[in-house]
C-alpha cells in the first residue's frame, strides 16, 4: 500500500499542471551553460513549474540532469513537470519563421532579426560587412550584401550572427546554379557583376514581366558606355535617405553614385531574388534606352531620347500638379524614372560610403 501511494502521488507530482485559468503563452530561456538548479529556478519565477520536487523525480530519476538543453522554449498551454522535462531533455525549442522579401538590403535584415529579437541589429550589421567572413564564405567584395537569398527560414534564439548569415549564403549558392554560373560566363560577366546587376533590377521593378526589359537597358547602357543613371544606386550610397532624391544628392560624389561614375556599382545594392538573377542572365531581345514610371507600379521604356522626355511629360502630367516642374532626378536625367520607385527602402541608419 505504501509503495503503491508513493507511487500515485508522485505520478499526480509529475502530471499536475498549473491553472488552465488566464494562462498566457508563456516563454523561458535557458541560456548555455546552466545547471540543473539554475534551471529548475528560472521554471518556477516564469510561473511554469508548480511542482519542483516532481521535475527534480524526473532529472535525478533518469540522470538527465546534464543532458538539458539551452535554448528559448514557448508553453502555449500549462505544462506538467513532466512536459517541462521532456522538452528540455529533447532540446524542442523555439522555431521561427522569418519571410526575406525579395530587394531587402542587409539593413532590412538586421532590423527584421533585431524585432524577432534573433539578432542584435549592430552586431549583425557588423558581421555582414566583415571583409574576413565575406572571405571564408567566398563571397567577393567586402560585404555579403547581394548573397543573403531573400526566402523563409527557419531560425532559432541561439544562432550566432555568423550562423544566420551562412545559412542564407548556401541557400543563395543553391539557388545559382551552375548553369547560370556558365551563362554568365558566357556573356563575359562575372556573379558579382550578375549579382550587382540583379539587385538593381530588383529595386528598379517589381512587374516580373519587366525584369528582362530593365536588365537589357542595363546591358545597353553598359556596352554603350553611357551612364546607367538609377537613382536606387545613389539612395544605396547615401549616409541618410530622408525619402526624397535632391539635386544635391545626385552630385554627390561617391561609388555608388551611377550618375556620377561610369558603369555598375562595385557591388550589389540589396538582395536579389531569383527572377531578378534570371533576369540580368537572361535580358529581354530589346533595344530600349530609357524607362519611366507610370505611376503604377509598372515603367513604359522607349528607344530615343526624344521618346522617353515626351513619356516623362506624359506620366509627369498625372502626378499632383502641386509637385510642380520636373525635378532634375525626374525628367532631365537620362532615365527620368519619374521618382523613385516602387520598391525604394525605408531609410537606413546607416550604409557603405
Amino acid at each position: 500500500m505504501l509503495v503503491l501511494a508513493v507511487f500515485s502521488v508522485s505520478l499526480f507530482l509529475v502530471t499536475a499542471r498549473p491553472p488552465q485559468e488566464q494562462w498566457r503563452v508563456t516563454k523561458v530561456y535557458i541560456p548555455k551553460g546552466s545547471t540543473y538548479p539554475e534551471i529548475e529556478k528560472m521554471l518556477i519565477e516564469k510561473g511554469l513549474l508548480r511542482y519542483p520536487v516532481a521535475f527534480r523525480i524526473l532529472v535525478v530519476g533518469t540522470m538527465t540532469g546534464a543532458k538539458l538543453q539551452q535554448g528559448e522554449y514557448v508553453f502555449p498551454a500549462p505544462p506538467s513537470a513532466f512536459d517541462l522535462w521532456g522538452k528540455i531533455v529533447h532540446g524542442d525549442v523555439a522555431k521561427y519563421q522569418v519571410i526575406i522579401p525579395d530587394g531587402s538590403t542587409i539593413y532590412d535584415i538586421a532590423q527584421t532579426l533585431g524585432n524577432l529579437e534573433l539578432a542584435n541589429p549592430s552586431t549583425f550589421l557588423a558581421t555582414a560587412t566583415s571583409p574576413e567572413l565575406a572571405l571564408r564564405m567566398e563571397i567577393p567584395g567586402s560585404t555579403l550584401e547581394g548573397y543573403l537569398f531573400p526566402d523563409t527560414y527557419t531560425l532559432v534564439k541561439d544562432m550566432s550572427a555568423e550562423e544566420i548569415l551562412g545559412v542564407m549564403v548556401r541557400r543563395f549558392q543553391r539557388k545559382f546554379t551552375p548553369e547560370m554560373e556558365r551563362k554568365a560566363k558566357e556573356e563575359g560577366l562575372t556573379r558579382n557583376q550578375i549579382v550587382t546587376i540583379a539587385s538593381i533590377i530588383e529595386k528598379e521593378t517589381g512587374v516580373e514581366a519587366e525584369k528582362p526589359m530593365v536588365s537589357a537597358v542595363i546591358r545597353k547602357r553598359l556596352s554603350l558606355g553611357m551612364p546607367l543613371q538609377m537613382d536606387p544606386t545613389i539612395i544605396y550610397g547615401l549616409k541618410k535617405f530622408g525619402g526624397n532624391l535632391t539635386k544635391k544628392d545626385l552630385k554627390t560624389p561617391n561609388s555608388y553614385n551611377t550618375y556620377l561614375t561610369p558603369g555598375l556599382p562595385p557591388g550589389p545594392i540589396c538582395n536579389p531574388g531569383l527572377s531578378a538573377l534570371k533576369a540580368a542572365i537572361y535580358p529581354s531581345d530589346t533595344d530600349y534606352l530609357y524607362f519611366v514610371s507610370r505611376n503604377d507600379g509598372s515603367h513604359r521604356f522607349s528607344r530615343t531620347l526624344k521618346e522617353h522626355n515626351e513619356a516623362v511629360m506624359v506620366y509627369r502630367k498625372g502626378k499632383n500638379a502641386e509637385l510642380g516642374p520636373p525635378t532634375e532626378a525626374e525628367g532631365t536625367n537620362d532615365l527620368g524614372e519619374g521618382g523613385l520607385p516602387a520598391s525604394t527602402p525605408p531609410p537606413r541608419p546607416s550604409g557603405p560610403s
